[in-house]
C-alpha cells in the first residue's frame, strides 16, 4: 500500500509568525503548546496551501510565501504560493494577484493552488474544527449523495472553513442514509465500513459505559446507549457527541472522496486535520482515543492540537510536535520529539510541554503558608485550625497534610511532657 500524506509546512510572513517550518510524521502528529503561540495556524496554513478560497480567514503581508510538502501515491509534491503572489487591500482583505511558484525543490513537483485538483491524484485531507456538538435536525429520508468528483471539490474547497465551523456536517442525515442503504448488494463498501463502525464504537468510549448504536427507528431517529440507558442522538453528552462527530465525519469523507472500490476505511489512506482533538472529552477518553482511533483508521495521517496532557501521554514516540511562545519570538524549526511521555506526570506534562507557568492552586499556597507559620510561632492551636481548613481543599493523601500532622502530634507531646 502506498501512503499519502503531509510532510511539511512551510509559512513566512503569515499571521505571527515570521518563519515556520513544521515537519510532521507518517501517522500520528499532537501539536501541543501554551495558548497564543499559533497551534490552530499551522491547521489554517496547511488548509490556505491547498486552496485559495478563504484567505480572508489570515493575515498575509507582501512577501508571504506558504507552501507544504506531501507525499502522493509515492510521488513528492509541493503546493501552495511563492513570494509576491498577495494583493493585500487591507486586513483579512487579500486576494492572489499572481500564481507565483513556491520555491523549488529537486526531486520535487511544485504545484500551484490553481493546479490542485489537477495535480494532486485526489489528495483532500480533511479538516474538523472545535465546534462538534450535533443539533437536533428533523430527517425525512434518505437523500441523493453526491457523486465522486462533486465531493471531492467540494472538500477540496472548503477546508478553511470547516476549520472555523462554517461548514458544518450532517452527521444525522449520514447515519440515516447509511439505515437505508447498507442492505442493498451495491452497497458492500458502505456496509462493510458501517459495520466497522458499530464494532469500534465501544473501544471508542470511555471503560464501562458501553456506548453502542441501537437503531434507526421509523421517526428515523438513530438511537444510542451509554451506560446501559438508551437515548437519542441529540441527546448525547458532549464528549460522546463529540467522538461520534469525528469518527463519522472521517467515514464519510473517506467514501466521499474515493472512487468505487477505494472506499474502505481498513485500507484508506490521507490526512485529517482535528483542532482541539480533547476538546468536551473526559480524562479516561483523552487516555483511550488515540489508539481508538488507529485502530479504526489505521492507514490515515493524524495532524491534530490539544491542550490535553492525557493525550500527549497516551502518544507513541516521534508523535509530539512541541511549541513554545517566548517574547518576541516569531521563527519557529518543529519537528515531532522523539520522547515519550507516558510514564510523565500530568504537572510535569502541563509545565514543562505546554508552558502552564503556575501549577498551585492559590488557596493551597496561602493555606500551607498559614500553617508553617504556626509551626514557627509554636502555636498548637493555630495549626490545628490551619490543618483543618488545608484538609477542606487538599487531597486526602496530600503528603503536605501528612507532614504537618506528624508536626502537630510532635508538638502535643512535647507540650504535654
Amino acid at each position: 500500500m502506498t501512503l499519502s500524506y503531509i510532510e511539511k509546512l512551510h509559512l513566512k510572513d503569515f499571521r505571527q509568525f515570521k518563519i515556520l517550518n513544521v515537519e510532521f510524521n507518517k501517522k500520528f502528529n499532537f501539536i501541543a503548546g501554551p495558548n497564543g503561540c499559533g497551534k490552530t495556524s499551522i491547521l489554517a496554513g496547511i488548509s490556505h496551501c491547498l486552496h485559495h478560497g478563504a484567505f480572508h480567514y489570515s493575515r498575509f503581508q507582501e512577501k508571504s510565501e506558504f507552501w507544504t510538502d506531501l507525499t502522493v501515491s509515492g510521488r513528492k509534491k509541493r503546493v501552495g504560493t511563492g513570494q509576491n503572489s498577495i494583493d493585500i487591500k487591507g486586513y483579512r482583505q487579500q486576494s492572489i494577484k499572481a500564481w507565483n511558484i513556491p520555491t523549488p525543490e529537486k526531486g520535487r513537483e511544485s504545484v500551484l493552488l490553481h493546479e490542485v485538483n489537477n495535480k494532486l491524484d485526489g489528495f483532500c485531507p480533511l479538516f474538523i474544527g472545535a465546534e462538534r456538538s450535533i443539533k437536533y435536525k428533523q430527517i425525512n429520508g434518505m437523500t441523493r449523495e453526491q457523486g465522486f468528483e462533486q465531493q471531492l471539490a467540494q472538500y477540496s474547497s472548503s477546508g478553511t472553513k470547516s476549520l472555523y465551523g462554517e461548514k458544518p456536517s450532517n452527521i444525522k442525515q449520514w447515519l440515516v442514509n447509511r439505515y437505508f442503504m447498507i442492505d442493498k448488494e451495491w452497497a458492500t463498501e458502505e456496509k462493510e465500513n458501517w459495520n466497522r463502525l458499530i464494532e469500534h464504537l465501544p473501544n471508542l468510549a470511555p471503560f464501562n459505559s458501553d456506548f453502542s448504536y441501537v437503531r434507526t427507528g421509523k421517526e428515523l431517529e438513530p438511537i444510542f446507549s451509554i451506560y446501559g440507558e438508551e437515548c437519542y442522538l441529540e441527546e448525547l453528552s458532549a464528549g460522546f457527541q463529540a467522538v461520534l462527530s469525528v469518527v463519522a465525519n472521517i467515514f464519510e469523507w473517506i467514501e466521499g472522496t474515493r472512487s468505487e472500490g477505494g472506499r474502505l476505511a481498513a485500507n484508506a489512506t490521507g490526512s485529517v486535520l482535528i483542532d482541539e482533538l480533547d476538546l468536551h472529552l473526559h480524562p479516561e477518553w483523552q487516555f483511550t482515543l488515540r489508539d481508538g482511533l488507529e485502530s479504526l483508521f489505521p492507514n490515515i495521517q493524524f495532524i491534530v492540537t490539544t491542550h490535553s496532557p492525557h493525550l500527549l501521554s497516551s502518544a507513541k514516540e516521534g508523535e509530539i510536535i512541541i511549541m513554545e511562545r517566548g517574547r518576541g519570538q516569531n521563527e519557529y524549526s518543529l519537528k515531532p520529539t522523539s520522547k515519550r511521555f507516558s510514564g510523565w506526570s500530568t504537572d510535569q506534562i502541563l509545565s514543562e510541554v505546554m508552558g502552564v507557568v503556575s501549577l498551585e492552586n492559590k488557596d493551597h499556597e496561602l493555606l500551607i503558608a498559614e500553617a508553617f507559620d504556626k509551626v514557627e510561632e509554636g502555636s498548637i492551636e493555630g495549626l490545628r485550625n490551619a490543618i483543618d481548613k488545608l484538609s477542606k481543599v487538599a487531597h486526602p493523601s496530600d503528603s503536605i497534610l501528612t507532614v504537618l500532622n506528624a508536626r502537630y502530634a510532635s508538638m502535643v507531646a512535647l507540650s504535654n511532657d
